[in-house]
């Protein structure tokens, strides 16, 4: 039994199998193109989760913005302890509003004893037989005759007066260097009390010893030096030593000063020397004591941060009292120039 073997005739298209072909490669490619799309984003999700440098400096940032929190708040319950530290008695703030007011004090004194000043070159007088060459200074100046004929205005008048641009530089330095700091410590009330007190003892010292008339525009600010150092001598182991001592030069510069240009007009040095005992024995029984605090936020507790005004003025009059009592012991001197010259 023969086998015939049977063939079986394929035949292939080229057309048909390259549109199986194409078939076969799209759906590859198309998977490769999701792969790589599901690679990308897994790549994009994982630098997501990873910490950007933008979040580290936001991170950071934020470190800083609450370590400035922290310390602002810090400040600010200090800030609250300083501030209740320094009430008073009567319950009322202390701080920036005396701080105020002293400065606005003191810049009327030198404002008012700069317009006096400059009214002085303004108004002057020739062939003058006192040797006061300027209006201010022929009536309001310490004339001996005419303050016992009744011109008690001028004990007080001479203290805004001055011969010239040093007595008044003098003058106004001296008030603007011990000025704020004895204002703060003592108050603006007080602190006028104790310019006006410098100046009128000075004038009646000056009415007591010399015969000659005189203009005292720096007797105050002796006066102001004086309560000064009684102040940082009261509480010298709560101050700052170097401070204490820059400023001690300072007073011995205007000291020197001061006596230096008595020599070249009608200034008496013995109303320099009292105005600063002056100042010296007013602050005494005025001044404000300082102790240094227990605890370490505080550094110091003040006690009597300014003076009570109604104590201040008690010992004010009582100056007044006994300067004018020094005249049941001596007789002022009257000088060798005729009243009719005077009036």
């Amino acid at each position: 039994m023969t086998v015939a073997p049977i063939c079986f005739k394929t035949c292939y298209n080229d057309q048909i199998v390259t549109k199986d072909i194409h078939t076969l490669v799209r759906p590859c490619r198309s998977m490769l193109k999701c792969a790589n799309l599901l690679r990308s984003i897994s790549v994009n999700s994982s630098e997501k989760e990873k910490p950007s440098k933008f979040t580290l400096k936001s991170s950071s940032r934020d470190k800083h913005l609450q370590s400035l929190d922290s310390y602002f708040g810090k400040f600010k319950e200090n800030k609250n302890l300083v501030s209740s530290a320094a009430r008073d008695d009567q319950g009322g703030v202390k701080g920036d509003y005396d701080e105020t007011c002293g400065l606005y004090l003191i810049g009327t004194i030198a404002s008012l004893n700069i317009a006096v000043y400059l009214f002085e070159i303004a108004s002057p007088v020739k062939n003058s037989d006192l040797d006061l060459f300027s209006l201010p200074a022929l009536y309001g100046a310490k004339i001996n005759h005419l303050i016992v004929y009744g011109e008690w205005w001028r004990l007080l008048t001479p203290m805004f007066l001055h011969t010239g641009m040093l007595h008044i530089g003098l003058g106004c330095w001296v008030l603007l260097t011990f000025g704020p700091q004895v204002c703060r410590a003592y108050g603006p009330f007080t602190f006028f009390l104790i310019y006006i007190l410098g100046g009128l003892s000075g004038n009646f010292t000056s009415f007591l010893h010399t015969p000659y008339p005189t203009v005292g525009g720096t007797g105050p600010a002796f006066g102001i030096i004086g309560a000064w150092l009684i102040y940082h001598y009261q509480n010298k182991d709560a101050m700052n030593k170097h401070g204490f001592e820059r400023m001690y030069q300072k007073a011995v510069v205007a000291t020197g000063l001061g006596f230096v240009l008595s020599t070249f007009g009608p200034i008496d040095d013995w109303t320099h020397f009292v105005s600063v005992f002056t100042g010296i024995a007013y602050g005494f029984f005025t001044c404000p004591m300082l102790q240094p605090g227990s605890g370490e936020e505080n550094g110091m507790t003040l006690i009597g941060r300014n003076v009570d005004p109604c104590k201040s003025l008690v010992f004010f009059s009582i100056f007044v009292v006994v300067l004018s009592s020094l005249l049941l012991v001596f007789e002022p001197p009257m000088g060798s120039l005729a009243v009719d010259t005077l009036v």
